[in-house]
Parts: structure tokens; C-alpha cells; sequence
């Protein structure tokens, strides 16, 4: 039975002995029983699926964990890995950015241990601390803007535009960018302090350019999303075939083949950038 439960059990006991009724005590246990499961044991279960963490190999001996600041420990090398709190933030953005769309799949997970061996050399010991983040904070999701912050106050800009590139490769590996993950990624972008401009540079390397449905709202690929809302609603109120019904059916008609092409780039847009 979990401590929610039980907790739960106990407030609702106490509330049916000063009702006084038996049955009031009894209900009124049982239905404490129930919050406290599922408003306490079920919001802090711990992360049980194996196969998402599959690709980092089997957990860390028991010593790691249960000592982590006991200096007579086994601990892993340092040689291969950052210091351990940046590693930390670095697997919050990623499992943050993976969890934006609903649940975090394999593939994602997979990026992110590409990440760590490939772009900051961790080897197989590294590798299984960094499995220990992760466990840690699928089961409890961490703060995602705190984390940007603190990694874009810990890596040099080189290494900032490359975290960010990768968090956009993670985003991708199933399929079209989420409104809710385009949104994750601003964030981060912003936490680790890269502009609007290079932000949209990254996403056109990974989204596409699109260039005829830009021109068509009169833009570049590298306008920001706030040129492309002002851009749309400019045209879409000057082409609307409202606008230009009393110049007759000819002029309506036009009006009305433009208002669409301006509409459906716009759509296209918002569907490339997660707007």
C-alpha cells in the first residue's frame, strides 16, 4: 500500500470518528484511501518502463545511488563527463523537450545518449549516471526554463547552438514538429540564450525554408514568427473578398484566389514552425 494511501486512510478516519456514525467512518476511510492513492502515490510513482532507457545498459550499482555524496563510494570517472549538475540540466532539457508531446518514446532517449558519447565523449560508466537523470526525472519532470538557464550559463556559445541543434533532432525523430514541442524548444532556446534569429536559422536547417510559401506574405525563411503573424493578418485583411465586393464579381473573385494562397502559406508556416 502507498504512503498516499495510507495518509489518505488516516484523514479520512479521523473526519468519520468526529462524525461519529459508523458508517460516516467507514466511507469516509475508504475514500480517503482512494485520493491519496491517486492524488500522492500515483503523481509520484516512480518511472517503471524498462525498454525506454533500454540503450543505456542496466542501472547503476546500488552503492551509486544510495550514496551519491559518500566520498568512500564507488563513483564513476570523471575524465569523459562535465561536471555532474550541467550533465543534470542537460538531461532535463532533453527529457523536457521529449516529454512536450505526450510520452517519451526510445528513439528520443536514443538521441540523447548519442549526444552524451558522441558530442561529449562519455563512455559506458558516464553513460549509465546519465541514465540515472533520466530515470530520475521521468519520474518526476523537472523545471524546464531553470534548466536552459543553467546550462546556457555553463557552456560556451559553440556548445549552446549544438545542445539546441540536437534538442531539434530529438523533437523530429517521430515525425512533424508538435505545436507543443516548437514551444519547448523556444523556451530553451531562450534559457540558453540564443536570439529569435539564430533560433529560427536552426529550426530552417531542420523545418525546411519553404521560400514560395514566405513570399507569398511578402517574407524570407528568416523572418520571426512575429513577422509572419503581422505579415498574414496585413494581407488576409487586405484581400479579403469582403473588402472589395462592391467592385464587383470579377475583382471578388480574385480577392478571394488571393485570400486563399495568403491563407494557405500561412498554414504551411504555422505547421513548419509549430506555431
Amino acid at each position: 500500500m502507498g504512503a498516499g494511501k495510507v495518509l489518505g486512510a488516516i484523514v479520512g478516519l479521523g473526519v468519520g470518528l468526529l462524525i461519529g456514525h459508523p458508517l460516516a467512518i467507514i466511507l469516509l476511510a475508504a475514500a480517503g484511501g482512494f485520493a491519496g492513492h491517486h492524488f500522492f502515490d500515483e503523481q509520484h510513482a516512480a518511472f517503471t518502463d524498462p525498454e525506454v532507457l533500454a540503450d543505456f545498459g542496466p542501472p547503476l550499482p546500488r552503492s551509486f545511488d544510495e550514496h551519491p555524496g559518500d566520498p568512500e563510494a564507488p563513483q564513476p570517472s570523471r575524465r569523459e563527463e562535465p561536471y555532474e549538475e550541467l550533465a543534470r540540466d542537460i538531461c532535463a532539457l532533453f527529457i523536457e523537450v521529449a516529454h512536450a508531446d505526450g510520452d517519451v518514446r526510445r528513439e528520443e532517449v536514443r538521441e540523447v545518449r548519442n549526444y552524451f558519447e558522441s558530442v561529449l565523449g562519455y563512455g559506458p560508466e558516464s553513460l549509465r549516471v546519465v541514465r540515472g537523470h533520466l530515470k530520475e526525472f521521468l519520474a518526476r519532470p523537472p523545471d524546464l526554463d531553470a534548466a536552459a538557464r543553467a546550462c546556457g550559463e555553463q557552456l560556451p556559445s559553440a556548445e549552446r547552438y549544438r545542445l539546441l541543434d540536437t534538442l531539434f533532432e530529438l523533437a523530429l525523430v517521430d515525425g512533424d514538429l508538435q505545436r507543443s514541442e516548437r514551444e519547448a524548444l523556444r523556451r530553451a532556446a531562450r534559457g540558453l540564450g540564443i536570439s529569435e534569429e539564430d533560433e529560427q536559422a536552426i529550426a530552417v536547417q531542420h523545418l525546411g525554408e519553404a521560400d514560395d510559401h514566405y513570399a507569398v506574405l511578402g517574407l524570407t525563411p528568416d523572418a520571426t514568427d512575429a513577422d509572419v503573424k503581422k505579415a498574414f493578418r496585413r494581407l488576409a485583411a487586405e484581400y479579403h473578398p469582403d473588402k472589395v465586393s462592391h467592385l464587383g464579381r470579377q475583382a471578388a473573385e480574385q480577392a478571394a484566389r488571393r485570400f486563399q494562397e495568403v491563407r494557405d502559406a500561412y498554414e504551411e508556416i504555422r505547421r513548419l514552425r509549430g506555431l
